[in-house]
């Protein structure tokens, strides 16, 4: 039997594949210029559409208290304002997207809230610097921020939403309340308060007191609290309580 064989026939290959494979390579070049480029100025418009903006204001007045509520940003509170209370705000927007306060007197207490729109892109907040006379009690919550609290004397409630650290330095009054949610709770007093709360979920909670007797109540859900340099007496007149779920916590006398 005769082989019979079969020729395969050649694929003809037109100008216009030609131009079609020779043009991809280009095509996808300019897709990736157009994207880069498009970021920069993007970028740059960014840039040039951030704004911050710093304003100064006196409240005058015989305040019980002051109460600070910021949605975003910082809030740092100074002690010893003589007879008022005196603010710094840095706004920083985007796009014309900035922080919105408010401000009002109820009663004798004077209250102050900052928030932000949401935003798809861009930055919003406020930070604050407050300073406020001794022995007004003052409340502080910011819900994604930190609070700093520096030589005040009095009471005070300190509350982050969110992981914003909570630190406090040369505190002396009769209780404070420090809560935060995720971050740090750093305290050091420069007299023996009546009650220290300090409480983090995540994070690490330390107290810094004068030698003294206390009656303390540390726990840590993260390991064994750390006591050192203090005495634990159950009828002692000072108290302090530092608990973490999930952090370390300390308790220990200064210098």
């Amino acid at each position: 039997m005769a082989e019979v064989a079969f020729a395969s026939e050649p694929v003809e290959e037109t100008a216009g594949s030609h131009l079609r494979l020779r043009a991809w390579p280009l095509l996808v070049a300019l897709s990736l210029v157009l994207m880069i480029g498009g970021t920069v100025v993007f970028a740059a418009l960014w840039g040039l559409s951030g704004h911050t903006k710093t304003t100064s204001y006196t409240v005058h007045g015989s305040f019980t208290g002051v109460q600070i509520r910021i949605v975003s940003g910082d809030v740092v509170i100074l002690g010893g304002a003589q007879g008022s209370v005196a603010v710094r705000r840095l706004d920083r927007s985007t796009f014309g997207h900035g922080p919105v306060e408010w401000r009002r007197s109820v009663g004798q207490r004077l209250e102050i809230a900052s928030t932000c729109p949401k935003l798809v892109v861009g930055a919003c907040a406020a930070t604050y610097r407050v300073a406020v006379p001794d022995n007004v009690p003052v409340s502080v919550r910011a819900d994604h921020g930190s609070i700093r609290v520096e030589g005040y004397r009095g009471s005070a409630s300190l509350t982050t939403a969110g992981a914003g650290v909570i630190v406090v330095d040369a505190f002396c009054g009769y209780t404070l309340h420090a809560t935060s949610a995720r971050g740090d709770v750093s305290v050091v007093t420069s007299c023996a308060p009546e009650r220290l709360e300090l409480r983090s979920t995540s994070g690490n909670v330390s107290a810094t007191v004068p030698v003294d007797r206390y009656r303390i109540d540390a726990s840590a859900g993260g390991g064994p609290a750390i006591v050192r340099g203090l005495t634990s007496d159950p009828n002692a007149p000072w108290e302090i309580q530092a608990l973490s779920t999930g952090g370390d916590v300390t308790v220990e006398a200064g210098s």
